[in-house]
């Protein structure tokens, strides 16, 4: 599906203005809006719109209404406008706005000690590391991110060739990590130097949904949106690495499996 360049649209859609209109943006109606894309989960057909992390069953046309039950707050619609830009009718006031409505905050309640930012796409995974529990993101735009509490970047970020990085592990003894991308394959990653270790790890076709380590960090275990589950062993220290499974899991429901795959026929 080609999907339009970013464009601008500095006028608001007024209170009562939602109905079908053709679409303005690039390539009109055959194409998806700007920073939206869509993508196959649960036997159907989602799109998402990357500025919001929002996704919807319905295709965003103008004067189609993209949000499902129970979405957003009761009395508000999410539409999209001629030119390709979210806004939200809240019929509780009658207007329109570019912002999404939420909920007042309870009285009382928790705030954010810090809002870090840094990434250009949506973040897909998070993790800890470290004694001061340094925060790892891993994110669309293909980077792994390091940062200490108070929002500070530790180095560089870490690329993953472009590709969306879908998931991340930190091993337990914490020198290295695990990432999955969304072309199916798995990356390791030296947590001190913040380079790959070795070459990408293949045996996914889609991309890499979850993963996790074994106790004692020899074994890396993955899924995939394709319900197929692999397990990898591999050396640290030595850098070696080795597909354990002879062949795909299919897990039919969904639900990951963990079978023996050492010669010896037991879990590491």
């Amino acid at each position: 599906m080609r999907v339009a360049p970013l464009t601008s649209a500095k006028d608001l859609p007024p209170y009562g203005a939602q109905r079908r209109q053709d679409a303005l943006w690039e390539g009109g109606n055959e194409a998806l809006p700007p920073r939206w894309w869509q993508f196959e989960a649960g036997g159907g057909t989602h799109y998402q719109e990357d500025n919001l992390v929002m996704s919807s069953f319905n295709r965003p046309l103008p004067g189609v209404r993209l949000d499902g039950p129970r979405r957003l707050i009761p009395g508000c619609e999410w539409h999209i406008s001629p030119l390709g830009r979210s806004y939200f009718v809240n019929h509780n006031t009658r207007t329109t706005s570019w912002k999404k409505p939420v909920p007042d905050r309870p009285v009382g309640s928790l705030t954010p000690e810090c809002v870090i930012g840094g990434h250009s796409e949506c973040i897909w995974s998070l993790a800890c590391v470290g004694t001061g529990c340094n925060i790892m993101s891993a994110s669309k735009d293909g980077s792994i991110c390091q940062w200490i509490k108070d929002g500070e970047p530790v180095g560089e970020p870490w690329k993953s060739d472009g590709v969306g990085v879908t998931s991340m592990a930190v091993c337990p003894d914490e020198t290295m990590v695990v990432s999955g991308s969304g072309d199916g394959r798995l990356r390791l990653w030296n947590v001190k130097e913040g380079s790959v270790v070795g070459d990408p790890w293949e045996g996914h076709s889609t991309s890499v949904r979850c993963l996790d380590w074994s106790p004692n960090a020899k074994l890396a275990m993955s899924c995939s949106a394709c319900e197929l589950f692999h397990s990898m062993l591999y050396g640290a220290k030595e850098n070696v690495k080795e597909n354990c499974g002879s062949s795909d899991i299919d897990t039919h429901d969904g639900s990951p499996l963990l079978w023996p795959s050492s010669p010896s026929r037991r879990v590491l």
